[in-house]
């Protein structure tokens, strides 16, 4: 990937795009704390607790640094599905995510998500969003983020490799493992910390191709 800086935008060249799901592509936050807060509720845990442990991991890794060595993971982890599969809470795509999505060859994008295949789908329908060609889901990985495997699979299942991609995050715990997997970074929304290219969704993306690359224009958001 090669980023060129120009006076007043700046243009991404990348082989594939790499994309998180929750907070990236769709907006689940009141989802996903409608079931993790009443998870602290049933534990006697402080649900600020709980909010720091949730962005980008896995369920069963909240599980374990929320109640420690102390936890039957299996069990808890049937809970959180059936909680979630009860959920109705709306999610609704991140602005200009449809679009963009629309706008990228279908073998040149993958979704990696800490969220179970099941919940993906549910997710990126309910939000008028396509599904993936390829994806990386949590059974699929023995290692959540910040651990990169999730991301070198996605581009070895997109054929390409993970130092080519580029990876839209909103989690520190998803930059942490794109910047481990060799992969470039664009951060969606305002997650503090690593000095990285950042927007506040996908309004300000225009796509085109040169050849077999894929061109991102970054528009200054006014």
């Amino acid at each position: 990937m090669t980023l060129r800086p120009s006076l007043i935008r700046q243009s991404i060249s990348t082989s594939a795009l790499l994309f998180d799901m929750d907070g990236t592509l769709v907006d689940s936050q009141a989802s996903i704390e409608a079931v993790w807060f009443e998870f602290a509720d049933r534990h006697g845990v402080d649900r600020a607790v709980v909010a720091q442990a949730l962005p980008g991991r896995i369920a069963s890794d909240i599980i374990v640094r929320v109640l420690g060595n102390r936890a039957n993971v299996e069990s808890e982890l049937n809970w959180i599905r059936q909680s979630e599969e009860q959920n109705s809470h709306p999610v609704r795509a991140i602005a200009g995510a449809k679009d963009f999505l629309a706008s990228v060859p279908r073998e040149q994008w993958a979704i990696v998500t800490s969220a179970p295949r099941s919940m993906m789908v549910r997710r990126l329908t309910e939000a008028g969003l396509p599904l993936p060609h390829a994806s990386v889901c949590a059974e699929d990985v023995r290692a959540g983020k910040p651990d990169p495997e999730g991301f070198l699979a996605a581009a070895a299942r997109l054929k390409v490799s993970a130092d080519s991609c580029t990876v839209f995050e909103d989690s520190s715990a998803g930059m942490a493992a794109a910047a481990d997997s060799g992969a470039s970074c664009v951060a969606i929304g305002a997650e503090p910390g690593r000095n990285l290219l950042r927007v506040n969704n996908f309004t300000s993306l225009r796509l085109s191709r040169e050849r077999s690359e894929l061109v991102i224009d970054v528009v200054p958001e006014l």
